[in-house]
């Protein structure tokens, strides 16, 4: 409000506010007794208006309505009154500035429940993670537990015998044992990279 104040208030409107174009000019340089001295070119907020503004005796003369108009405040003639309304067009600035920073700071919020949302994620993940290292390097001795056993010298002591056959049982069930945890943890390991990868979707997408 202020810049269209400092604007328009060290202006001489004169009596042609509600007329345009070549018709304001004309009747500007009709002015009886007046010198139009020359036209400028006006500028509002750096777009160039299509009419242009005359000096008549050193004093400057604009076309109003293109100025106003151009600036979004609305200009009225009633009678001998000119009216000027601003507080329309500033209302509804400050409104789409608050809107934008509301929706700026919604989307702020959105991305860091976002981020939030993939760090506690990931948190888990690495907890199965671990799990599936450790299921792995024991499934790994297990293995070599069986190539030992198997690899032993043949025995005709039956209590070796015996002895040999219940660890090889008892190692191949461990082995089968991790081989199902190890599946499991990597299906879960699967489904968090699914939620990761979704939510990062939207993530990217709420960025742009």
């Amino acid at each position: 409000m202020k810049k269209w104040s400092y604007l328009l208030s060290g202006i001489l409107i004169g009596a042609v506010v509600a007329t345009t174009g070549s018709v304001f000019a004309d009747q500007i340089k009709s002015m009886v007794g007046q010198t139009v001295a020359g036209e400028y070119s006006v500028k509002v907020n750096g777009n160039s208006l299509t009419e242009n503004a005359i000096v008549v005796d050193g004093k400057a003369h604009v076309p109003l309505r293109a100025v106003s108009d151009s600036l979004g405040a609305g200009v009225k003639v009633d009678g001998k009154t000119i009216q000027i309304d601003t507080q329309a067009s500033a209302k509804s600035l400050v409104e789409t500035q608050n809107t934008s920073q509301q929706e700026s700071e919604n989307n702020q919020i959105y991305t860091q429940n976002i981020e939030a949302r993939i760090a506690s994620i990931k948190s888990d993940k690495s907890f199965w993670e671990n799990s599936l290292k450790g299921a792995e390097d024991s499934l790994a001795k297990n293995n070599k537990r069986i190539d030992e056993l198997t690899n032993l010298p043949a025995s005709n002591d039956p209590i070796t015998q015996e002895s040999r056959k219940r660890s090889l049982v008892h190692t191949q069930g461990l082995i089968e044992e991790y081989n199902k945890k190890i599946a499991e943890y990597k299906e879960k390991i699967a489904k968090y990279d699914e939620k990761i990868a979704k939510l990062e979707a939207e993530l990217e997408a709420s960025n742009k």
